[in-house]
């Protein structure tokens, strides 16, 4: 196909470009995630010496940064670069399978969706991993519809590594190919092969897990048992992403129309997108902790079935498509055009980050926020992980005298947990013995939070 063809995509592209390409300048704090995944990525590559470690997360995305870090380059720009091409990378294949399954009209508004998405705007250059995941997913969806299943499964492995929600994304196709060998449309072999590429980057980790913790899944039933019992401030009710896309989109609602005729019509390929979107969207209604950003996979899928929907509604209005179709774009870039910002997180955690800087820190470096070491060498010990509760107070306690630096944001710590009844008392029995063991260095009063710094 002739790129003249699809004017209209590379147009959308370019204008997304070229504001992403902005954005890289726009200032900004480094998020808790990203901190988490640059202290792991420096971890990795120094085989323990610097940064920090979470069990919980997955290590594809800090593989990849420490990359960056190991050749000593600026690895928090050029992971935010990396992070562009990838929102990129999503955008053409957002395009590409609309176009494969529907027709370039409806990949083009897919892709317009998309592009101006507040969610997917904002973090696509934010260095957490729900964007590369979600390009990998895309990547092994692209390859299923085109029968190519041996590589889907290897791209869901890599997704699933990336981000292990997106176990979610292979269980729908895992589900779907086994659908087809019921029906006698399919051999067993491909289902198994898809099965075991997609184990490929799996079971290296599986035997480090056992290595490092004794136990091939203790990661994923550590993070399991997070999601249960931490991120309650961000407790959201069920209905809150239904709520929160029709803000950002109104449109979205022809999503549903989409839905009813895809699966009235059972064509194999659309219904696996259908499928697909419901598999990764479904699941996060269902955890109390809610975030658009965590929504970002499921917006590609969502933003076609969308474009779809509103096609196959104005097809009904023989005399008046194009009218309609305009008046429904042109309200949808006036309500949100205005809504877009770039990244603009502050923490107001300077003081944390010139005492990293002009200190010198061998060892002994407690932390309550991981960002205090993103931008240095240091190697710290999380008081945060995986809860800061009264059984993760009694184990800082025992252990403080190895502590030589504690560097403490109160609200990174509290509130506590709500069933913990004795946290709140035994928190501030903590910060008393820290004041008995070393010399309070500093102490800053922020709104609500308190910032101490231990030497």
């Amino acid at each position: 196909m002739e790129l003249r063809e699809h004017k209209l995509f590379l147009l959308i592209f370019l204008l997304f470009l070229i504001i992403k390409i902005f954005s890289l300048f726009a200032g900004h704090d480094i998020w808790w995630d990203s901190s988490v995944y640059v202290g792991m990525s420096k971890y990795i590559y120094s085989f323990g010496n610097v940064g920090l470690w979470e069990p919980s997360r997955p290590i594809i995305w800090p593989l990849i940064l420490g990359f960056f870090w190991k050749l000593s380059l600026d690895y928090i720009f050029f992971g935010k670069l990396l992070v562009i091409l990838f929102s990129l990378g999503i955008l053409i294949l957002t395009y590409i399978i609309a176009h494969e399954l529907f027709n370039r009209k409806i990949a083009v508004v897919a892709a317009l969706f998309l592009s101006l998405s507040q969610a997917f705007f904002v973090f696509g250059n934010v260095l957490h991993s729900e964007i590369p995941s979600t390009f990998f997913v895309l990547l092994g969806f692209y390859f299923f519809i085109k029968k190519t299943y041996n590589f889907s499964g290897l791209l869901l492995g890599i997704a699933f590594m990336t981000r292990f929600f997106q176990i979610f994304a292979f269980i729908s196709l895992f589900l779907l190919l086994s659908y087809l060998i019921m029906k006698k449309k399919g051999s067993f072999s491909i289902l198994f092969y898809f099965s075991l590429f997609f184990l490929i980057p799996i079971i290296p980790y599986l035997i480090l897990n056992y290595f490092l913790y004794g136990n091939i899944f203790y990661p994923f039933l550590l993070q399991s048992w997070m999601s249960k019992y931490t991120g309650w401030i961000f407790s959201q009710p069920f209905y809150f992403y239904f709520v929160a896309l029709i803000k950002e989109n109104a449109l979205v609602l022809f999503s549903v129309l989409a839905l009813i005729f895809i699966f009235k019509k059972s064509n194999f390929e659309k219904v696996s997108l259908a499928v697909l979107f419901l598999f990764v969207f479904i699941p996060y209604n269902l955890v109390a902790h809610k975030e658009m950003r965590l929504l970002i996979t499921a917006l590609p899928f969502l933003y076609i079935l969308a474009s779809y929907g509103i096609f196959y509604f104005i097809d009904f209005f023989k005399k008046s498509q194009s009218l309609i179709l305009s008046l429904l774009l042109i309200i949808f870039l006036i309500l949100t055009i205005p809504k877009l910002e770039f990244d603009k997180y502050e923490d107001n955690l300077d003081v944390f980050y010139d005492y990293i800087d002009n200190g010198k820190i061998s060892d002994g470096l407690w932390i309550s926020n991981p960002a205090f070491i993103a931008y240095s060498d240091a190697k710290a010990e999380p008081v945060y992980y995986p809860l800061y509760n009264s059984e993760k107070i009694d184990t800082l306690i025992d252990d403080i005298d190895n502590a030589k630096h504690v560097l403490i944001d109160s609200c990174d710590l509290l509130p506590c947990p709500t069933s913990d009844d004795s946290c709140n008392q035994k928190h501030n029995n903590f910060i008393e013995l820290l004041k008995e063991k070393l010399t309070l260095k500093s102490y800053i009063r922020y709104g609500s939070c308190e910032y101490y710094i231990f030497r």
